[in-house]
């Protein structure tokens, strides 16, 4: 048993059980035998049913969303968020539609909320096979839309907290149709997590039908005014793309693939994984232009590290960075001029 596997806050009468388990669990990863204790210890020291009960569902939900994903880990996946209430005659409805169609014939899925009016339209253009939809239990019912029902790739969760933990965790982009409290809840916090590096970097696009202007009032009058009273980043419009075409919006978000393949920490360093190594001088030139982003140091290209890596990804090329937390905003740039270094000057398709 590891110093991290002590069994304080154990009761005596379990702890011989609880070592038992961990004995069986030594071999595999320290996250699991982590899970474990704080489980035991919960179950231990809460006596309050409400409480229990909202831990029991979550871990449920939690799990539940894990196995319906597992199989499609290697998918790009696409969250579409907008209004429940826009009706399939609307001129939004017929857009989201047709960007979800255009995501799928580029080899993605999609994921909405599972119910009507826009996800209903993204589930729709996506199809069944190439859909995910997460239902939301509320005191006034929503109900599955008829392309996601009966799918196996169709869950429900009863909180809203899980329900946008798999929205954001399973998404490689977000686009944000039209749509009242919910869809500008779910677009906030994408942009808060993208702000503060709590979410890896991802492609938000506002899309709107062709003469619509839903977006416009915010993109140029709220955040303007965000920046010009310093409560947001100039930087920080990096994280949105508005359009009303949507081939652009797809194009936004496979262009952001060409090169870049995923994000991770490990520790201080910011690592992007990339599918083809930069030349020495397509890496100097990205440090010519991103150097004062950095606490220190450069960003270097590094192969087969860190050792522990998620599996399957460790031959791929990184690039490595002591980025400034503050200027996570500046990601998305970095990430676009090195697909445009590695694909001769452009974001076009993926390097060979």
């Amino acid at each position: 048993m590891t110093e991290s596997d002590n069994l304080t806050g154990i009761p005596q009468e379990m702890q011989a059980h609880v070592h038992g388990l961990l004995e069986t669990l030594q071999h595999d990863s320290p996250h699991k035998r982590a899970l474990l204790l704080e489980t035991i210890r919960l179950i231990a020291s809460c006596d309050h049913a409400g409480d229990m009960k909202m831990v029991s569902n979550t871990v449920h939900e939690i799990r539940k969303g894990l196995e319906v994903f597992k199989p499609y880990q290697a998918v790009r996946k696409v969250s579409i968020f907008g209004s429940a209430r826009t009706p399939p005659e609307d001129h939004r409805y017929q857009q989201v539609k047709r960007c979800a169609s255009i995501l799928r014939d580029n080899g993605m899925m999609v994921i909405t909320g599972g119910g009507g009016g826009i996800m209903h339209a993204a589930n729709e253009g996506a199809g069944e096979e190439h859909s995910f939809g997460i239902n939301i239990n509320l005191p006034l019912e929503q109900f599955p839309n008829p392309i996601v029902d009966g799918s196996p790739r169709h869950f429900y969760c009863k909180y809203f907290f899980t329900r946008k933990l798999f929205f954001l965790k399973e998404s490689d982009a977000v686009i944000l149709a039209p749509g009242g409290f919910g869809t500008l809840d779910e677009g906030f916090e994408t942009l808060t997590l993208l702000q503060t590096g709590r979410t890896p970097p991802v492609p938000v696009i506002l899309l709107e039908a062709p003469g619509d202007d839903y977006w416009g009032p915010f993109v140029n009058s709220w955040m303007r005014r965000l920046v010009e009273d310093h409560l947001i980043g100039p930087n920080d419009h990096h994280f949105l793309y508005h359009t009303d075409d949507a081939e652009s919006a797809v194009r936004h978000i496979t262009s952001f693939y060409s090169n870049y393949h995923s994000f991770r920490y490990v520790g201080e360093w910011v690592l992007l994984r990339i599918n083809c190594p930069l030349s020495d001088e397509e890496l100097q030139r990205l440090n010519a232009e991103f150097s004062d982003v950095l606490n220190q140091g450069a960003i270097e290209q590094v192969f087969h590290w860190p050792k522990s890596d998620d599996p399957g990804l460790d031959h791929l090329p990184r690039l490595r960075m002591l980025l400034n937390r503050s200027r996570m905003n500046v990601l998305p740039e970095i990430i676009r001029r090195m697909n445009g270094l590695a694909n001769g000057g452009d974001e076009g398709p993926p390097c060979s």
